[in-house]
């Protein structure tokens, strides 16, 4: 008897392993690349404040050559333009988001907030909420035409109570000011502008807190205090450190709450290590 032919046992289709190393495909690249791009615009950043720290500081015959070095850079128009194109990873987007999201949490009137966005660039940050924030954006060089090209301090400084703000925002500001005594100036210039229990939104880039010789989150917050503000709240991300602060009611006075000097307790800041370490940056704010 002839025995049937064998049948071949079919055959199993390997398995395709990736090779072991680097994924490839365009989506990795492009992290890698929006990775790369970030880097470069923080070093960009980086340098510009640098320097404009060193101005702040330097004799008149050396600040000539270090603001040369700065326009090498490409100026204020360069850094701003960084700023904005770096906004997903440096800025944590368009800082007004998160003011926004608390703002309605704690905002008990039905009229529009009015705010004072200070440094906005191209006034983008509160374009989004049109029925909510009524938005008046400056910049010492604005980049939209609707931005009012002026220094914080040349503001002209509300004559009655209808002209005042409801916040006024500093978002990635105070850092950008060289002046270690005009950035706490700056804080407290903001009373100016607000309606008595007003806010002040303040955006800073959170290594300023957390990796400073000079400055912590509770010195920050006892900065604040002395100059008349309660932190109603504060959030950290990955790379910024949010605070929302609400005016105090100042000292008894017949000058009303426009005067400033009521709100601070006397409390004098000066330049003292807090935290010891050679990668630690010098984010510092002095007062008065």
């Amino acid at each position: 008897m002839t025995e049937p032919p064998a049948v071949a046992a079919p055959r199993r289709r390997q398995r395709l392993v990736r090779p072991r190393g680097k994924r490839g495909g365009a989506k990795h690249r492009k992290v890698a690349k929006s990775t790369a791009s970030a880097t470069e615009h923080a070093k960009i950043i980086a340098q510009y404040h640098a320097l404009e720290k060193q101005i702040a500081r330097a004799p008149p015959n050396e600040r000539a050559r270090l603001i040369a070095e700065q326009r090498a850079l490409g100026g204020l128009a360069a850094y701003q333009d960084q700023s904005t194109t770096g906004g997903a990873v440096l800025r944590g987007g368009e800082s007004g988001k998160w003011c926004v999201k608390v703002l309605k949490e704690i905002w008990p009137l039905s009229r529009k907030i009015q705010l004072l966005d200070v440094g906005a660039i191209a006034g983008t940050a509160y374009a989004a909420w049109p029925g909510l924030v009524q938005a008046t954006s400056i910049d010492l060089h604005p980049r939209a035409e609707h931005v009012i090209a002026s220094d914080f301090f040349d503001f002209p400084v509300p004559m009655d109570d209808a002209q005042t703000y409801d916040v006024v925002g500093l978002s990635l500001v105070l850092n950008f000011v060289g002046d270690l005594h005009r950035r706490g100036a700056m804080l407290m210039h903001a009373h100016q502008y607000l309606r008595a229990g007003g806010y002040v939104y303040v955006v800073l880039p959170l290594a300023c807190v957390s990796n400073s010789r000079y400055m912590t989150h509770e010195h920050f917050r006892a900065i604040v205090q002395s100059m008349g503000y309660d932190v109603v709240r504060q959030e950290d991300s990955l790379r910024l450190t949010r605070w929302l602060l609400q005016q105090r009611d100042p000292k008894a006075s017949e000058a009303g709450h426009h005067d400033i000097s009521l709100f601070w307790d006397g409390t004098i800041f000066k330049k003292r290590e807090l935290r010891a370490g050679a990668q630690r940056n010098n984010f510092c704010i002095l007062y008065p």
